[in-house]
C-alpha cells in the first residue's frame, strides 16, 4: 500500500469521495438477469439483489443530503435511485408471474418434462 492510499484511507488525501456506482449497476443488472433466469425455479435471490442495491442507493442519497458526497453526485445517485425503483417494481411483478406460473401448474409440467427428458437421457 502506497503513502498515498494510506493518507486517503485516513482522510488525509485530495481525493473527494465518489458514490458507489459501479456496485449499485451490477447488482441492479445481476438481481435482474437471476430474478428472470429464476422464473424457472425461484426468483427471491435475485429480488434479493435488487432490495440490496436500493438500499445501497439510499444509503448513497443520505450520503449526498450530509454533505459527504458532493453534491453533483445528487444528479447521478438520483438516476440511480429511479432505476432501483424501477428494478423493485420488476421484481414485485416477476413475483407476480412466479405464482401465477406456480397456481396455473406450469412448474408441475415444466419439471415432470425435464425428468422424463433427464431419464431417457440416462437409459
Amino acid at each position: 500500500m502506497s503513502h498515498d492510499e494510506i493518507d486517503e484511507l485516513f482522510g488525509e488525501g485530495g481525493g473527494a469521495p465518489a458514490p458507489r456506482v459501479g456496485t449499485i449497476v451490477g447488482l441492479l443488472a445481476g438481481g435482474l438477469a437471476i430474478g428472470v433466469v429464476g422464473l424457472a425455479c425461484t426468483a427471491v435471490p435475485g429480488g434479493v439483489m435488487v432490495l440490496m442495491a436500493w438500499m445501497l442507493v439510499e444509503k448513497e442519497m443520505d450520503r449526498v443530503d450530509s454533505g459527504y458526497l458532493p453534491s453533483d453526485a445528487r444528479v447521478t445517485v438520483g438516476r440511480l435511485q429511479v432505476a432501483a425503483y424501477a428494478a423493485v417494481l420488476m421484481v414485485i411483478a416477476l413475483f407476480g408471474v412466479q405464482a401465477w406460473l406456480f397456481c396455473s401448474g406450469a412448474y408441475d409440467v415444466l419439471w415432470a418434462d425435464m425428468l422424463e427428458w433427464y431419464l431417457t437421457q440416462m437409459a
